[in-house]
């Protein structure tokens, strides 16, 4: 070969480079804008108003798409995390989606992902005993759950079932699950916060029992202030006054030291829900307020 075909040959292959490419490209956009199209298909929809039979045919439809996905997790992951960031999808595919992903990746960058897409489920629509045990469990990985776990404070009559312990969490005590995986310095300011911002009676009270359960001279004093607030509803003051009284009958003494006694708390919380963690939840607490 001449020097003087060299030019020639490699422009011919930065051409044919291009050419690949290309075709990659494209076949990367068409993948992409089929996978969002799908999800558009099978998604727009609210379960809680579906017909029994209407929800039986879409339950279908859905479990055909996760087969289709596990079958393949290489090319279904950057699809699904695109999905997952586009603001544009269903409440119900951020649950439903944010489901796949953690079945399909253990990444911790995909945990994060997830437990803030489900941040954005309607809660009517979904299991709420599948929802806090799923919260609770990215938290006891270590995840900041507390998005995910305010946002129960929109639905008052928050109701978990735990089947294995036959066990009910209201919206209080779900509260208390999904953020005390986590050290109190985390998210005790944004219980204050909350608190003085809350106005439905139901959330106010959530937010009385978590700031009690911080065992914080903050905590206890936003405690009070609710509770000597005369501009506050009554129901809630009496609650927080409550709370006051329990504090002062409460003290089991220890001989571990407070930090001892908040990671034991915490890794009780950081097991699967029970009755029995969250009793020796309680027990724990009883000694953190003797060390006062």
């Amino acid at each position: 070969m001449s020097f003087a075909s060299m030019p020639a040959v490699r422009a011919f292959a930065s051409l044919l480079v291009l050419l690949v490419a290309s075709g990659v490209a494209r076949a990367e956009s068409t993948a992409t804008t089929d996978f969002h199209a799908k999800v558009v298909a099978l998604y727009s929809f609210e379960p809680h108003k579906l017909q029994r039979a209407e929800m039986q045919a879409k339950s279908s439809q859905l479990d055909q798409f996760w087969t289709a996905a596990k079958a393949d997790p290489s090319k279904t992951l950057p699809l699904l995390r695109d999905e997952l960031k586009n603001p544009s999808n269903s409440a119900f595919f951020f649950y439903d989606g944010s489901k796949l992903l953690l079945t399909l990746s253990a990444e911790r960058s995909d945990q994060v992902l997830a437990l803030r897409s489900i941040a954005k489920a309607d809660l009517n629509g979904i299991q709420l005993g599948d929802y806090l045990r799923t919260v609770q469990a990215l938290g006891s990985k270590g995840l900041d759950t507390r998005e995910a776990a305010f946002r129960i404070l929109a639905f008052p009559d928050f109701k978990a079932f735990i089947p294995q312990h036959a066990l009910t969490l209201g919206q209080d005590y779900a509260l208390i699950y999904m953020l005390f995986t986590m050290e109190e310095a985390r998210f005790a300011s944004d219980l204050v916060t909350r608190l003085a911002a809350a106005s439905n009676v139901q959330a106010q009270k959530s937010l009385l029992l978590a700031l009690w359960y911080t065992v914080t001279p903050a905590g206890d004093a936003a405690v009070k202030a609710f509770a000597d607030n005369p501009g506050k509803p009554e129901e809630a003051t009496a609650y927080a006054k409550s709370l006051l009284e329990r504090t002062a009958k409460l003290g089991s003494p220890s001989l571990s030291s407070a930090q001892s006694l908040r990671e034991e708390r915490r890794k009780v919380m950081q097991r699967p829900i029970s009755d029995e963690a969250l009793i020796e939840f309680d027990q724990l607490t009883a000694k953190l307020i003797a060390k006062r």
